[in-house]
């Protein structure tokens, strides 16, 4: 495998990472704001009412998954070429 592709895999990795941190955050605090319970098992947020609550800020997360996979994908495989002098030409 080319030595050049090592940093953007960790990259791609590092930010499917962070996407995946930054869901569960948002998905459940918006659940405990709501007043409801996070059902880790079913990943659902239940209401008192017994209800399951659907968040309302899907485009907008979208959006924040797709700004926030790109920027830490680029610093990171960035830093790296940085600290191990890997040319991106090899």
């Amino acid at each position: 495998m080319n030595r050049t592709l090592y940093p953007t895999l960790i990259g791609v990795f590092t930010s499917l990472f962070a996407i995946w941190s930054l869901h569960t955050f948002l998905i459940v605090d918006d659940c405990l704001d709501n007043s409801g319970s996070f059902d880790y098992a079913t990943a659902k947020c239940l209401l008192e009412n017994g209800q399951v609550y659907d968040s309302q800020f899907t485009t907008f997360a979208v959006v924040l998954y797709f700004v926030v996979g790109f920027v830490v994908s680029f610093i990171v495989s960035t830093l790296i070429r940085k600290v191990f002098k890997i040319k991106a030409n090899g």
